[in-house]
């Protein structure tokens, strides 16, 4: 756990990818602790905020990690489509290709 309690900033990607079993939702709870109020985290989600409880399978327990994380953030939401697919659909309109 030091090892990510250390750095100033702790990058954290694809949250929500795929759901949390119950060990990996408190070590996440306990690492976004750790840090509350002392290192600074940046997350990216495909889930909305509202989703969470579902992520961590615990209500409680979502609630806790969202009120530490929520408490000093600036939330981004991206909306549209997924930025790594923009080039093979600009790739695929310009050879004339249909995928309907």
């Amino acid at each position: 756990m030091r090892v990510y309690i250390k750095p100033r900033l702790l990058i954290v990607d694809e949250v929500g990818y795929l759901p949390l079993d119950p060990l990996a939702a408190n070590l996440f709870f306990q690492l976004v602790s750790a840090r509350y109020e002392k290192g600074s985290m940046i997350l990216t989600s495909n889930k909305s905020i509202g989703e969470w409880d579902e992520l961590m399978g615990d209500p409680i327990l979502a609630t806790a990690v969202l009120d530490r994380l929520l408490h000093h953030c600036h939330v981004i939401n991206i909306r549209g489509n997924s930025y790594r697919l923009k080039d093979e659909l600009m790739g695929q309109i310009n050879s004339g290709v249909d995928n309907n």
